[in-house]
């Protein structure tokens, strides 16, 4: 309760728990003792022109309204004022609500809303390029089928070989894209079984899975990894390592063996990082973001391959766990891969 010079007469329990002050302090204390300095001015004009046309008010639902605590921490808050007449003058009882929650409930969903709408579109955008990139093959196999089917009436050995070759070819990378889109997908949406995983295990099989590649490409790689523990979905945690490791066997420079560095090391703030660096062909740097978007192709696909979803599966097995992977990389210089696990996702061990 506020009197007409805008002296506190009342104060209730939660007064004291919102301010901060005890009740004996309050009372007799100035109404903008607990508004922000920058808006006492302001605010005392409207006290006068409230005095002079006295009506129950509710202040903040379009306002920044901002109340200021003991210890200087300012809240948000809602008021509702209603005039109370008396024989000693106007009085007004002020309901102060803090709205802290309510804010914060309305900026995740405002967040929310705004990540929806980023992911649906880029749904949209996905969908109309895995539907061009699988229509590719498809319309290969069905073009040389009707070579094949000419040829075999003709008795065209060459020409029998060559559409042999082709549709098979095709086929296997329609299966390889379909693979791959539903890959990313159960990266996205799948679901986890989260426990503690040795970082160097995860290395240690990513890099048995590739061992063959390794070789065949006469590719020399080095491993240092420090003792850690990380909690994850140790099949996902493979898959993204994996992923890294065989996008920097591939990206070589031509003519030249892979060398690739894959270690770990902690951060003064106690955050893990996992780098697997190349020596390739590098991509340049305005790309280190847009590299993991799905069916991104910083190289042509006939020279390197691939669905061009590897990555993007990378960024999603990444986002899904709370890591945080990133790239850096000069054009000719090679690249570097770094997943970044945070504090508490990780261990000595």
């Amino acid at each position: 309760m506020v009197g007409a010079l805008g002296e506190i007469e009342l104060a209730n329990a939660e007064s004291e728990r919102l301010l901060g002050y005890r009740r004996e302090e309050l009372i007799g204390m100035s109404l903008e003792s607990l508004i922000p300095q920058r808006f006492r001015t302001a605010h005392r004009g409207f006290r006068d022109a409230f005095a002079e046309a006295p009506l129950k008010r509710h202040m903040g639902a379009a306002h920044d309204l901002r109340a200021l605590r003991r210890d200087g921490v300012e809240i948000p808050v809602e008021i509702g004022l209603n005039p109370a007449p008396h024989a000693s003058g106007l009085k007004v009882l002020a309901v102060v609500v803090d709205i802290t929650s309510r804010l914060e409930a309305e900026r995740i969903i405002r967040d929310k809303v705004a990540e929806l709408e980023r992911a649906n579109a880029g749904l949209e955008h996905f969908a109309f390029v895995a539907s061009h990139d699988i229509q590719e093959p498809l319309r290969k196999i069905v073009a040389y089928s009707e070579v094949l089917e000419n040829a075999v009436n003709n008795d065209d050995r060459d020409d029998i070989a060559l559409a042999l070759r082709v549709i098979r070819s095709s086929s296997l990378h329609a299966r390889e894209l379909v693979a791959d889109v539903l890959s990313l997908a159960r990266s996205m949406n799948g679901i986890y079984e989260a426990a503690p995983i040795a970082l160097a295990d995860v290395v240690d099989e990513a890099l048995a899975n590739l061992s063959r590649l390794a070789s065949d490409l006469a590719a020399h790689v080095d491993v240092r990894i420090e003792p850690s523990i990380v909690i994850g979905d140790r099949h996902q945690a493979v898959r993204l390592v994996q992923n890294l490791l065989q996008n920097a066997l591939k990206y070589c420079k031509p003519g030249s063996a892979p060398r690739v560095a894959i270690a770990s090391r902690t951060e003064a703030d106690g955050v893990r990082v996992l780098s697997i660096r190349d020596e390739g062909v590098g991509f340049a740097r305005q790309f280190s973001e847009a590299i993991f978007e799905p069916y991104k192709r910083l190289n042509p696909r006939d020279v390197y391959g691939g669905s061009g979803l590897g990555l993007a599966i990378c960024k999603a097995v990444a986002d899904r766990h709370g890591w945080r992977l990133s790239a850096s990389s000069e054009l000719g210089q090679g690249a570097c891969f770094e997943i970044l696990f945070p504090v508490g996702a990780s261990s000595e061990g």
